[in-house]
């Protein structure tokens, strides 16, 4: 064994450059590997890090409180690695503009791991029970306080009629406040919160020292797990412990109280054991595992077709390994030993490059993200580890050992006559097309020859073509792509009027002081605010308008792309209230010859009806025609909640109309869209059995000068901190969401092109290799041929002719699969037909990266002529060898 070892190093060594092709595409292969590991891995680690800011370092909870006498049990416990706690509020009673002050105390390990701290705007975290931090509402309504001035709170509760008040309960005429102790604060900090105008309290947390708890205290508690693994097993037990009531929560792990950081576990791989494994849990690992041995597999496909041309310039010598009695088994051993020693380098060389790649991928996007900009691939930082490095590596191993097998199994079973006889051709495909008529005339006889060397010699071209198939198709389609993004952006894109746009989400009507300020910001000049409740409507089919039934009606809508269902003998259509500011709304009703104030009548809400629907919901919008929804005979709608059975209210149609409420209105699906004023609205969903999350979603947009949006939103910044949480509310603007989406794109430009250069590489470097290994292995054929009389210009001819046929082969064998994916994006689409694509493809990089292509394989046959003529006839028809 150790003999054929020191064969093969030694024949590696002898042929550099079969040995540096190998390395060339081992080494991207594993660079393109590592990098797509890398960035999964950086991209969790963002999740995590986000998980964390956003919901805090822990593993679980419980909704029931615990007291002081219980925290021992739970330090102490086995299980457990670290308690955090957080108090009830209290109320406390104070001299300012609203006479309440709640106020929640936090110990240091929830200081220092919980999401709060984060919500601070200005100041710092309390670090004794003598200090605050207290709503921005407080500091901009009692203006004489700000960060260092002492506040003294009257601490008790309330009560009416000997019963105690909740802290956050309104306030009641005759209520008591009954006095316990008083303390003075130092306001340390501002944090921002959801505020609203009527509620009589202020909010504020403070610093929980746990040597002067009072024994009757209520603590939400947070821990987190030494081995977190288990914890949907082990909280429940604790929480049973602690005496907590069973519950009738859905699935096991809920119960006795137990609450969880959900998106922090499962980011960790720790699921609910009531998710089954085919449902939800491990979809996103699932994914990328299977991506990743996609990409595993079509690296071992073009390593495999590379050692099968490298161990075909190897028959010879094997042969007469075999012929001198090396076993199967051990010329199988000799292969893969080769395989391993080739691979070694090039897998190193290959971690390291790819680290540097991705680390030069990572800066290159924050480079191009120069505006804060949303999505993981923009805020990822470069990071790495052991553990990443070995995953790599034994991917990268994997890869090889796929790739090898194959052909060190096949190599083991030939013949030492065979491999003994073979000299670089395959005659097979010569006696395949035996029967067929040859056409060896003198003027054709070098287009004959041409074909007959393809034919014989096409395998040893297969990774060529199938590398640089590859990188042609991914750009194809990435092309596509992006003429169906280009086609989006001029024939379907929603132009706007407003250039600046505020989402403000909350689960609780939004206090209106918040829009007062910034509509008297004096660089506004015009706004829209609006909120919009997503409801199911009652339709008659009798109600369609003869334009919508002569469409087809809504017998012809597919159920399963939009949301309109029939039920029974109706329609259930998914629409919307829309609610609009009052000056707006006055302004829009007027315009309509329509008296505002009758739409003000909060018990029985009356709505404009925006009786539009587009023509054809599969043309984009520059193409788009409205025709009338519903006939004029409508003078109620019936309507429910998502979720609910039945249509429990209704809302009578006072006016139809086809003109759009605000300039930038668009028309979305075949929903119904009412027009009311805010206040009837929010009237109106005080009725609703409203979800928990964002249900009270409010919209504004404004239009400003475009050197004062960025003015604007910094003065809107200032406004909404005391009002509302900086997680909640969403400020864009449309310079840069401009700036936005092409920064976007050209990180799907670079991650497009990096793939396709890199798959360009290994077909070029492995055309080189088996160009120059086909034309030495066909020295005595070349002899030959000169021999019998051909010229150098017709040997020229006749090589040039199998360099273009070779340059073209990867294109011509990638457009049937290019076609397809093109009637497959077109199909999915829809908006689009394949004119608007091919209109809006980019013809100049396909061009160039053809073109490139094909230089580069015509130089290598180029340079392999010039060599070819410098041989001696006599001297190759005399060597053995070849």
């Amino acid at each position: 064994m150790k003999i054929l070892t020191e064969y093969t190093l030694n024949y590696l060594n002898k042929n550099k450059k079969n040995t540096i092709s190998i390395i060339i595409v081992i080494s991207i292969a594993v660079i393109l590997l590592s990098t797509m590991v890398l960035i999964m891995y950086m991209n969790w680690n963002y999740e995590v890090d986000k998980a964390i800011y956003n919901n805090g370092n822990y593993h679980g909870t419980f909704k029931s409180y615990i007291n002081k006498a219980q925290i021992p049990y739970l330090e102490e416990n086995q299980k457990v690695d670290k308690v955090y706690l957080k108090s009830e509020y209290y109320t406390g009673k104070i001299d300012m503009e609203k006479p309440y002050i709640n106020i929640s105390y936090m110990d240091k390990g929830y200081w220092d791991n919980m999401k709060d701290k984060n919500l601070i705007l200005e100041g710092r975290i309390p670090n004794n029970q003598n200090e605050i931090v207290v709503m921005g509402n407080l500091i901009k309504e009692n203006p004489s306080y700000k960060i260092g001035s002492k506040i003294k709170i009257n601490h008790g509760h309330r009560e009416k009629d000997g019963k105690d008040i909740d802290v956050f309960d309104f306030l009641y005429e005759d209520e008591n406040f009954v006095s316990e102790d008083i303390r003075e604060y130092t306001i340390v900090g501002i944090v921002s919160g959801q505020s609203l105008s009527y509620e009589p309290y202020y909010k504020g947390l403070g610093f929980l020292d746990r040597k002067f708890m009072n024994e009757n205290i209520k603590l939400n508690v947070f821990l987190r797990m030494k081995n977190p693994r288990s914890v949907y097993k082990d909280l429940p037990q604790i929480g049973k412990i602690l005496g907590f009531e069973l519950g009738e929560e859905v699935g096991n792990e809920y119960s006795y109280s137990s609450r969880y950081n959900s998106r922090y576990l499962l980011l960790q791989g720790i699921y609910p054991p009531s998710i089954k494994i085919w449902e939800e849990k491990s979809n996103a690992i699932f994914v990328s595992s299977v991506f990743i041995f996609l990409i595993i597999f079509m690296f071992s496909i073009i390593i495999y077709n590379v050692f099968a041309i490298w161990s075909n310039n190897r028959l010879r010598q094997l042969g007469i390994l075999k012929s001198i009695g090396a076993t199967p088994k051990q010329i199988k051993r000799t292969v893969k030993v080769e395989a391993i020693y080739l691979s070694i380098i090039p897998i190193i060389l290959g971690v390291g490059l790819g680290h540097l790649f991705c680390y030069l991928f990572i800066e290159k996007v924050k480079s191009i993200a120069n505006s804060n900009m949303d999505g993981s691939i923009f805020n990822m930082t470069f990071k790495t580890s052991p553990i990443i490095i070995f995953i790599i590596l034994i991917l990268s191993f994997l890869m090889i050992l796929l790739s090898i097998s194959r052909t060190a199994k096949k190599l083991s079973k030939i013949s030492p006559i065979e491999a003994i006889k073979y000299n670089g051709v395959n005659y097979d495909s010569f006696k395949a097309t035996k029967g067929h008529n040859k056409d060896y005339n003198p003027a054709k006889i070098i287009q004959s020859l041409s074909k007959d060397s393809l034919k014989a010699n096409k395998k040893g071209f297969r990774t060529t073509i199938i590398a640089i198939g590859i990188g042609f198709t991914i750009l194809f389609t990435f092309l596509v792509v992006m003429s169906g993004v280009n086609a989006d952006e001029i024939l379907n894109s929603l132009k706007t009027y407003y250039n600046i746009s505020i989402h403000l989400n909350s689960n609780e009507i939004i206090d209106e002081n918040l829009f007062n300020e910034i509509s008297e910001i004096s660089e506004i000049k015009e706004n829209i605010m609006y909120k919009r409740s997503h409801l199911l409507f009652k339709i008659e089919s009798e109600s369609e308008s003869n334009n919508f039934r002569e469409m087809g009606g809504f017998k012809d809508i597919d159920s399963r792309k939009f949301s309109v269902r029939y039920v029974d003998d109706y329609y259930e259509v998914a629409g919307e209230i829309i609610g609009m500011d009052h000056d707006n709304f006055n302004l829009y009703a007027k315009s309509l010859g329509q008296d505002p104030e009758k739409y003000y009548d909060m018990e029985n809400p009356k709505a404009i009806f925006l009786n539009l629907v587009r023509e054809d919901m599969n043309t984009p919008i520059s193409r788009t025609n409205y025709i009338p929804y519903l006939n004029d005979n409508i003078t109620s709608l019936s309507f429910g909640e998502y979720g609910d059975n039945g249509y429990n209210y209704d809302i009578d149609i006072s006016y139809k109309t086809s003109e759009k409420p605000w300039k930038d209105f668009y028309i979305v699906n075949y929903n119904i869209a009412l027009i009311v004023p805010k206040e009837v609205l929010n009237s109106m969903m005080g009725e609703f059995n409203l979800p928990g999350h964002y249900s009270h979603t409010e919209y504004v947009n404004l239009l400003v000068d475009n050197e004062d949006i960025e003015q604007v939103k910094d003065e809107i910044k200032d406004i909404a901190k005391y009002y509302i949480p900086e997680s909640d509310y969403y400020l864009s603007d449309e310079i840069s969401y401009a700036i936005e989406v092409e920064n976007s794109r050209k990180v799907m430009y670079l991650t497009a092109f990096s793939f396709v250069l890199f798959m360009g590489i290994i077909g070029v470097s492995n055309s080189y290799s088996s160009i120059n290994n086909n034309l030495r292995n066909r020295s005595r054929e070349f002899a030959m041929l000169k021999s019998m009389g051909m010229t150098k210009d017709g040997l020229k001819k006749m090589l040039k002719t199998e360099g273009i046929y070779y340059s073209i082969y990867p294109f011509i064998y990638s457009i049937p699969l290019c076609i397809i994916i093109l009637l497959g994006i077109v199909k999915t689409n829809r908006l689009f037909g394949i004119k608007d694509f091919l209109v809006y493809l980019d013809y100049k990089i396909m061009v160039v990266y053809i073109i490139i292509i094909v230089m580069s394989i015509y130089s290598a046959y180029y340079f392999g002529i010039k060599r070819i003529e410098k041989d001696n006839i006599v001297d190759i028809l005399k060597d053995e060898s070849i």
